[in-house]
């Protein structure tokens, strides 16, 4: 492997494709891209084109996760520089988003499939990744 690609260059490995992810949770998008390095280490950014004003000031620079907003605040990238960072931050964004009445409800009642319409733990992702073709 050199500069992230395979040697004979005919399939990278699923490693090193790009992939991207947006997910819909609490009538909400996000998404998440994943950027893979020259050395093979690989990055996530989660971005928010909306994010509620509070959330912009509550992540600051914790967790390994870097926060970029341009002054109106109308966007964020958090740049997670590993796995465990992406976790923390996506436990960290999917709490911000519950409510009291949320919380209440989830330590309430236990998983239950033919309530799933109504339950705040619900979200929708849908995933990409690059093509094994040239």
């Amino acid at each position: 492997l050199a500069n992230g690609s395979v040697e004979d260059d005919t399939v990278k490995s699923n490693e090193m494709k790009k992939v991207g992810v947006a997910l819909f949770f609490h009538e909400h998008v996000v998404s998440i891209i994943k950027m893979v390095l020259p050395q093979g280490d690989c990055w996530y950014d989660l971005i928010d084109s909306m994010p509620a004003p509070k959330n912009n000031s509550d992540l600051g620079k914790s967790g390994g996760g870097e926060v970029q907003t341009n002054q109106g605040g109308y966007a964020t990238r958090t740049r997670c520089k590993d796995v465990d960072s992406l976790r923390a931050t996506l436990k960290w964004y999917g709490c911000s988003k519950m409510s009291e009445s949320d919380c209440s409800y989830i330590d309430s009642n236990f998983w239950d499939d033919m309530l799933c319409d109504f339950d705040p733990r619900v979200f929708q992702a849908f995933a990409w990744t690059e093509s094994d073709s040239k």
